[in-house]
C-alpha cells in the first residue's frame, strides 16, 4: 500500500517535472529569440490539468495523468511594448527562469525523498 502511494506520488512529481522542463525550454527559447523582430513569447501551462488529475485521484483513487501534459501557448501579442513588435520582456523571462529552476529543484528533491523512504521500507528499517 505504501509503495503504491509512493509510486503514484512519484508519477505526479515526474509529470510536474516534465512540465517544468517544458517551461524551461520555452523560457530559454524566448530569451534566445528576444531580439527577433515580431517574435511572440511562449508560455507553458500544465498546473491546472495536473491539479484536476490530482483532485480526481483523491476522489476516485484512480490516477490518470494522460491529460496532465504541458501545453505551449503564445503570449498575447497585445503586450508587445517594443518597436520591433517582439513581446519578450527579458526581466520577466529571467524571473520566470529563476522561479522555474527553484520549482524543478523542489520536485527533484521530493522524488529523491520518496525514493529514500521506499528504500527504507524495503530494507525493513
Amino acid at each position: 500500500m505504501l509503495s503504491q502511494a509512493i509510486h503514484h506520488d512519484n508519477a505526479v512529481l515526474a509529470t510536474a517535472l516534465a512540465g517544468t522542463h517544458a517551461r524551461h525550454d520555452a523560457i530559454m527559447n524566448n530569451i534566445a529569440n528576444a531580439d527577433v523582430p515580431g517574435f511572440t513569447a511562449r508560455r507553458v501551462e500544465f498546473e491546472s490539468a495536473l491539479s484536476e488529475a490530482i483532485a480526481n485521484w483523491r476522489q476516485t483513487g484512480d490516477l490518470d495523468l494522460s491529460r496532465a501534459r504541458p501545453s505551449v501557448r503564445y503570449q498575447d501579442t497585445f503586450n508587445a511594448f517594443r518597436m520591433d513588435a517582439s513581446n519578450v520582456d527579458m526581466e520577466r523571462e529571467m524571473v520566470a527562469l529563476y522561479i522555474n529552476s527553484v520549482r524543478s529543484d523542489v520536485l527533484v528533491n521530493s522524488i529523491l525523498h520518496n525514493s529514500r523512504m521506499l528504500n527504507t521500507v524495503l530494507q525493513g528499517r
